[in-house]
């Protein structure tokens, strides 16, 4: 019997959870949101376990309206990644390419929980919806503290490396799609390069 020629591993349905989450920017203020989780004391960024038939892009403005209260939509970016563009006129070979107003996950972590056991950990960009406030009960407030911070300070405050070294990856990608924020009063937001 072959065996692949790359080193893999296989896991079952009962041995993996995926879960989703998002950097939230504040554009206006050039803010970062972080989630500080009071039972642990530790700063971290929103995310969740995606639920069976919910799209990853669904849970993780489901999981940002749950720990933030505050609604969101994922930020078009201009993104490298290997995954070929939506249409596929010819065979596209595997390798990194540019692709322009991507709303993919920009980041995969993967944890491993116990043996034979992992979370993958799906992770987007995306953008508070500026005036709209907080929803009311829709955060869990007893749980969860939400402040946004200058980029900054974000990367400061979270608790752990990869979070932050996520982050950073995430305001570099920010920067280089959108440049200069400006959001005008009718919440409209522009973007000079």
């Amino acid at each position: 019997m072959a065996s692949s020629r790359f080193e893999s591993e296989q896991f079952f349905s009962e041995s993996f959870v995926e879960s989703v989450g998002a950097i939230l920017f504040r554009l206006s203020t050039r803010e970062i949101c972080t989630v500080h989780l009071y039972d642990r004391n530790e700063y971290v960024l929103a995310k969740g376990r995606r639920n069976c038939g919910e799209t990853r892009q669904s849970a993780a403005m489901r999981e940002i309206a749950e720990e933030t209260g505050l609604r969101c939509s994922i930020l078009p970016i201009k993104m490298v990644t290997r995954n070929p563009p939506a249409v596929e006129a010819q065979h596209v070979p595997d390798e990194p390419r540019l692709h322009i107003d991507a709303c993919e996950p920009f980041a995969l972590q993967l944890r491993c929980l116990a043996e034979d056991n992992v979370k993958l950990i799906w992770w987007y960009i995306a953008a508070v919806e500026e005036g709209e406030g907080f929803q009311a009960g829709t955060q869990e407030q007893d749980k969860f503290g939400v402040k946004f911070h200058d980029f900054a300070s974000a990367v400061q405050k979270l608790t752990f490396q990869m979070d932050r070294d996520m982050v950073k990856k995430a305001i570099e990608t920010v920067e280089g799609t959108y440049g200069a924020v400006h959001v005008s009063t009718d919440t409209q937001v522009s973007y000079d390069s």
